[in-house]
């Protein structure tokens, strides 16, 4: 051995077991961040996908600009791709209403979500793409003639040359879409089309799209209605200035910052406890002739050994981790999840779990580095354990001698302290962070809501409640209920005064309402005629107890404010006030109809397109019947992949949290061995022994919990005010349900924690523990 720290590979040998517990505590903290970070770039990535699959893959969209100034922006250096596409014009073809849309093929395979599945683009005026639920219901097949009323109503025959794949806005809207190239729409167009006419841009991978955007807007002086950004997918980019995205960046911002501090007081409670266990060892060190920068590098190389095979299994066991959730997803359903990458490597992950495997072990170990140095030589010979003094002693005055001990020996250390501390702490903080996003997911979701439909019909003369009860029997339909609506209601009050939608609710619709309740009651509007719901919306000024005066066309009436509501499943548009929800009874009271304008139909399962075929035969011409089946496996995609995400994370962090609490623990016990030892041959009996053991672990856990509540709520607080109450109007609850489950989760892992060191300290002779080495 040329060197002293040739020891450090002497004593790993001898003391295999602790370095083991130092190699995993650094390789789960490794785990933990390189999986976090690893599984949100998937969830980005597959997100990605499917907003470029559902809204096409273009950054940002100018609105009624002229040619030359187009021509001009497409020639941009940082411009990858730009194109027009016509849209606005629409059509009949066999009774329903078909939109038309102008492009050529290649802006329409990268810029739209448009994807053609078979045939061949079309190139000549007359010539046209065909969505495919419309070639299956007219019967059609590539080749043949179609005869389209265009928009000044004349009438143009088309050839098929292809066809669309179906999307679910198209269906849900239920109309025909066609594909024409750039001569054919711009043959047929009309001045609709001057509003959906867009030229949209794909900028090069690097570009600054943000400033790209305001150059733009300068040089051609541009309005902000004349350009847009594609706010969904430079979101996931992280260059869009959304206010609902800048809030999503400085909440993960925030748990980014807590992912990491939860790393580094997981390796520092390792590195700090080791330093404790082997207080002994470093004087000897001393007395052999070390000095006291020998002992720091010999601590800092010890961690950094220990590192070097932490880091490559901690970043193993994430990437198996990650694999494994993208997997299930895929096992789940292939086709629901097919845009989750398989077995892809995440850059992000494996930086983030190397830099801080390596950097915070480094950073980690200087503080015990400087501690091991200070170690008196004579203390360490004579078997003292301690590095500093004790100037208080145990207070048992309040508490019994074993449990004031054990008190005094978790407040004595004030290092160890914080570490536990900050354990116990920043488990609970990201645990009610990530609550937020569970709520916020659930909240953004309506396709997932019990009142979701899978098949919606509006008829503009009203349907009788016969029908709907038809429908309901039908094979096939789990459920059915309606709701009648009159948009344009004249609303006045002392606060605000405008116009709104008047929609009737029946019971299951009233049922479901109490859910999205975030004040008032809904009993009183249940089949009265006097009290009604409104919804939330930016600016009210409304609140429950207030009286509005409807202006309808049997006269004025007066209602009564009850509640409000988050959302309403309401298909008619809005008015400037919002939604206003009644009963049956009073809607006919006030508005003189009675039949249903809006039907909502759930499907058995997923329904077939027999069941839909069979409703769409019983309603009457005028009836429009929307397809919502596509539109709302798109919205469950997207909310599962992000469940099974958040739901990973609280999994790994509720693992970490668990193995943290037991690795301190047992550190911690098995650093005051030889003390525990000297109080037994004094006359502490067993029983002592373990009660001042558990006070020490309960008085960890209660200042650890403590502190993760007074940090964590009103960190929970802040991210649900920022995600869900400015746009929800839903207030702040205390999240009761995960916070005691994690608390319990604290306790509980502190009281199993103390099992293993109390039955080892039992099972040895008061000699044998005295001289326990460590």
């Amino acid at each position: 051995m040329r060197s002293y720290l040739g020891l450090i590979l002497q004593y790993e040998r001898v003391h295999r077991k602790n370095n083991r517990i130092s190699v995993l505590c650094i390789m789960l903290s490794v785990c933990l961040v390189m999986a976090i970070f690893s599984m949100a770039d998937m969830a980005m990535r597959s997100q990605t996908n499917y907003f470029i699959k559902t809204g096409g893959e273009y950054h940002a969209a100018l609105h009624d600009v002229e040619e030359d100034k187009a021509e001009l922006v497409s020639a941009r250096v940082d411009v990858a791709l730009s194109g027009w596409v016509y849209q606005g014009s629409t059509g009949m073809l066999s009774g329903k209403t078909v939109s038309f849309v102008g492009v050529d093929e290649k802006t329409m395979e990268s810029l739209t979500e448009m994807e053609m599945t078979d045939g061949v683009y079309p190139s000549l005026p007359d010539e046209a793409l065909l969505n495919e639920s419309a070639m299956e219901q007219l019967g059609l097949s590539i080749g043949d003639s179609i005869t389209v009323t265009v928009p000044d109503g004349s009438q143009k025959q088309y050839r098929i040359t292809g066809t669309l794949a179906d999307m679910g806005s198209m269906l849900k809207a239920d109309i025909y879409g066609m594909a024409l190239s750039e001569d054919g729409f711009l043959a047929i167009a009309d001045e609709n089309a001057a509003d959906g006419t867009t030229y949209r841009i794909q900028f090069k991978d690097g570009a600054h799209i943000q400033e790209a955007i305001k150059e733009i807007k300068g040089q051609f002086g541009l309005s902000d209605s004349q350009i847009s950004e594609n706010t969904a997918l430079l979101g996931l980019m992280g260059q869009s200035e959304s206010n609902i995205m800048q809030a999503l960046y400085l909440i993960a911002a925030i748990l980014v910052f807590l992912v990491l501090i939860a790393g580094t007081v997981m390796i520092s409670a390792s590195f700090n406890t080791n330093v404790l266990e082997r207080t002994q060892f470093y004087g000897l060190l001393r007395c052999l002739g070390a000095s006291r920068k020998q002992v720091k590098h010999f601590v800092i190389l010890q961690g950094l050994r220990q590192s070097a095979k932490g880091v490559p299994i901690g970043l193993l066991a994430g990437q198996i981790v990650t694999w494994a959730a993208c997997l299930l997803l895929r096992s789940i359903s292939g086709d629901r999840f097919s845009e989750v990458p398989l077995f892809e490597f995440s850059i992000v992950g494996i930086l983030a779990g190397g830099v801080v495997g390596f950097l915070i072990v480094l950073l980690a170990s200087l503080s015990p580095a400087k501690k091991a140095s200070r170690v008196s030589p004579v203390t360490a010979i004579s078997g003292g354990s301690q590095l500093t003094q004790n100037k208080r002693a145990a207070n048992t005055k309040l508490f019994h001698v074993e449990t004031g001990m054990g008190v005094f020996h978790a407040l004595s250390g004030k290092k160890n302290l914080f570490l536990m501390t900050c354990s116990f702490a920043i488990s609970i903080m990201l645990f009610l962070s990530f609550q937020v996003m569970i709520v916020f997911l659930d909240q953004g979701m309506p396709a997932l809501a019990p009142w979701a439909g899978d098949v919606s019909v509006t008829a503009a003369t009203g349907l009788e409640p016969s029908v709907i009860e038809e429908i309901a029997e039908m094979e096939g339909v789990k459920r059915a209920f309606g709701r009648m609506e009159y948009s344009g209601l004249s609303v006045s009050s002392d606060t605000e005064s405008g116009t709104a939608a008047l929609v009737s609710y029946e019971e299951s619709q009233f049922k479901w309402a109490e859910e999205e309740l975030n004040e008032g009651n809904t009993e009183s509007v249940q089949g009265g005629t006097g009290d009604v719901l409104v919804t939330y919306r930016d600016g009210m000024q409304w609140k429950a107890g207030d009286t509005v005066t409807l202006h309808t066309p049997l006269g004025e009436k007066q209602v009564r404010i009850a509640g409000i509501l988050s959302s309403t499943n309401a298909s008619s548009e809005a008015g400037s006030l919002g939604y206003i929800i009644c009963s049956e009874q009073l809607f006919t009271e006030s508005i003189g109809m009675a039949g249903y304008t809006a039907v909502d139909i759930q499907l058995a399962g997923s329904g077939s397109d027999e069941t839909v075929s069979a409703i769409r035969s019983l309603l009457p011409p005028d009836s429009s019947i929307a397809d919502k089946r596509l539109s709302n496996s798109e919205s469950q995609n997207s909310y599962y992949t992000g469940a099974v995400f958040i739901y990973g994370f609280l999994l790994i962090i509720a693992l970490i949290t668990v193995f943290n609490i037991f690795n301190s623990m047992n550190a911690s016990v098995a650093a005051r061995t030889r003390q525990y030892g000297v109080m037994r041959s004094i006359g502490m009996g067993a029983g002592q022994l373990y009660k001042m053991i558990a006070a020490e672990a309960v008085t960890y856990a209660v200042l650890g919990c403590v502190t993760g509540c007074v940090l964590g709520l009103p960190l929970n607080k802040m991210m649900f005010r920022f995600l869900i109450a400015g746009k929800w109007g839903i207030s702040w609850q205390l999240p009761a349900v995960s916070l005691l489950l994690i608390v319990v989760l604290c306790f509980g892992s502190a009281a199993l924690a103390i099992r293993r060191p109390n039955k080892k300290i039992g099972k040895l002779s008061i000699v044998d523990t005295i001289k326990l080495q460590q």
